[in-house]
C-alpha cells in the first residue's frame, strides 16, 4: 500500500518581516505536530523588497517540493505567491493557497510596494487551477484596507474568514498565534474533496 505523501506548507512572510515574526513559528510548530513539513523562507531584503528576487526565492523553495504543497502568504507574501503560481505551467498542480491580509493593488499606506501590483493578476487561472483557496482578513486593518482584502477574495472566489479587531495580524498587535488559519488548514481535505466533485 502506497503511503500518502506528507502534507507540505510554505509560509511566505511580508514586508519588513522575517520567518520568526508574528504567528509564523507557532503555525509551523502546530502543523509539524500533525506530521506536516513546513518551510518559512527568509525573503530577501524585506525592507526594500524586489519582485524578481522574491519570486526567485519562492521558486527555489517550492520547486523541489512534490505533490501536497499549500502556500500561505501574509500581506506582501500573498501577492508574491499569487504571482508565483501564475508563472507555473498548467501541468504543475498543488492544492492551493491561503491569503492573510492579502492585496492586489497599490496601497496608499505602502506605495513602495507598487511594483508587486503593477501587472493585473490572472484571476481566472488562480481560481480554476487551485481548489483550496482561503482569505483571512480583519475588519480594522490599518495597513491593508479590509475592502481591498475582501475584493481580492471575491475576485479569487476564496472562502472568506473575517476576524473582528484583528488588525494586520502582527505580533506587536498580539498575534503570535492565528487559530482561525490553523482551523482552515485542518479542514483542508474536506474542502478539497467538496470542490473537486463534479
Amino acid at each position: 500500500m502506497t503511503q500518502e505523501p506528507a502534507e507540505q506548507y510554505v509560509i511566505i512572510h511580508g514586508y519588513t518581516a522575517n520567518p520568526q515574526a508574528n504567528w509564523f513559528p507557532w503555525l509551523a510548530t502546530e502543523l509539524e505536530k500533525a506530521g506536516a513539513t513546513v518551510t518559512v523562507p527568509a525573503m530577501p531584503s524585506p525592507f526594500e523588497p524586489r519582485l524578481d528576487e522574491w519570486l526567485a526565492t519562492v521558486n527555489a523553495t517550492v520547486s523541489p517540493l512534490k505533490g501536497n504543497v499549500t502556500l500561505i502568504g501574509h500581506s506582501l507574501g500573498c501577492v508574491t505567491l499569487l504571482r508565483y503560481l501564475m508563472s507555473c505551467p498548467d501541468t504543475e498542480k498543488i492544492p492551493g493557497y491561503v491569503l492573510v491580509s492579502g492585496f492586489d493593488r497599490t496601497l496608499s499606506t505602502l506605495p513602495a510596494l507598487s511594483s508587486f501590483t503593477e501587472e493585473t493578476l490572472d484571476y481566472d487561472a488562480l481560481r480554476s487551477r487551485f481548489p483550496f483557496r482561503v482569505s483571512i482578513f480583519s475588519d480594522n486593518d490599518s495597513i491593508v484596507d479590509p475592502k481591498v482584502s475582501r475584493d481580492l477574495a471575491v475576485s479569487l472566489d476564496t472562502e472568506e474568514i473575517e476576524i473582528p479587531s484583528g488588525g494586520h495580524f502582527l505580533d506587536r498587535e498580539g498575534f503570535t498565534q492565528l487559530p482561525a488559519l490553523l482551523q482552515a488548514l485542518q479542514k483542508r481535505k474536506e474542502i478539497l474533496n467538496l470542490r473537486q466533485k463534479p
